[in-house]
């Protein structure tokens, strides 16, 4: 693709040129979410006595909520995650 201006590329019919999504600026979030799912494996693999896995009644935690002003990814990144 070096050298090539704008128009001639988007005059030709090359099967080489792909688009593709880019998703940036969020690795704190993605360490975030790492850490929590690792936390929460942890958690319900070495559970603490009386905790039952099966049991729907018992309280229960989130592993992370993503929260903020609409239109900053947030669905995006649960998506991605």
């Amino acid at each position: 693709m070096a050298g090539r201006d704008l128009r001639a590329l988007f005059s030709t019919n090359d099967r080489n040129v792909e688009a593709a999504k880019a998703f940036t600026n969020r690795q704190s979030q993605w360490e975030l979410a790492a850490a929590a799912l690792a936390a929460h494996m942890r958690r319900i693999t070495n559970p603490t006595p009386g905790f039952d896995v099966e049991d729907l009644g018992c309280p229960r935690h989130s592993v992370l909520v993503f929260h903020g002003i609409g239109g900053i990814s947030e669905t995006t990144l649960s998506h991605t995650l």
